[in-house]
């Protein structure tokens, strides 16, 4: 397991690590189809997983792209079975917790419910961040957004777990718009980039 997915299991109540067990799908696996039985919540350790729905006219609506940290089929945990498919966008590790021993978790131990509560509440607060990021009418200010809520320090500094591509993918950007933007924030002296190391020069309130 790499350091990145150790640190993002560590961040689950003991509790759930021991109910979960990790699994790997290759790119363009199906975790789960539409309409298939519920039998578990997963966390991303690595790579991308998308859920998405088909339209009438056969085209895809991604209704969620989960990468490291995140959970998804959390909203099925209730129900018989699953609402959409979810495909590794590319090759992805999970976690993944089996949904009948969790809903037990959850009924017998209030401790456990207040914490799963609040990991979901962190990953809503943080989708709410990426809606109101894609807002945003420049590329320029969608980095300086994402920086702000997700980077760490006086000059917000966040290490890209991915590459550049897949950044841009999440800024809602072309790449070569990206790579443009970037440049000419380095240009002006507002943006420092070191590898996958990037930073605000000048602190900036926290949006």
């Amino acid at each position: 397991m790499s350091a990145i997915e150790s640190a993002v299991r560590d961040t689950l109540p003991r509790a759930v690590r021991d109910l979960a067990r990790r699994v790997e799908y290759p790119k363009g696996t199906p975790v789960f189809r539409q309409g298939d039985p519920v039998r578990a919540v997963f966390q991303v350790l690595g790579g991308e997983v998308r859920l998405a729905r088909f339209g009438k006219d056969g085209a895809e609506l991604v209704l969620q792209r989960a990468r490291p940290g995140e959970f998804f089929a959390e909203a099925s945990l209730d129900t018989s079975r699953y609402h959409c498919n979810a495909i590794a966008s590319e090759e992805a590790a999970l976690l993944e917790i089996p949904a009948r021993a969790l809903r037990e978790l959850l009924d017998e131990d209030t401790k456990f419910a207040r914490q799963w509560a609040a990991l979901l509440a962190r990953q809503l607060r943080s989708a709410r961040a990426r809606l109101e990021r894609l807002s945003l009418g420049s590329a320029a200010e969608r980095v300086r957004h994402y920086l702000n809520t997700e980077g760490h320090g006086t000059t917000c500094e966040v290490e890209l777990s991915g590459s550049l591509k897949d950044w841009a993918r999440e800024l809602g950007l072309a790449h070569e718009t990206l790579y443009r933007t970037l440049a000419r924030m380095q240009e002006s002296g507002e943006l420092e980039r070191e590898g996958a190391a990037l930073s605000l020069k000048a602190h900036r309130k926290r949006v």
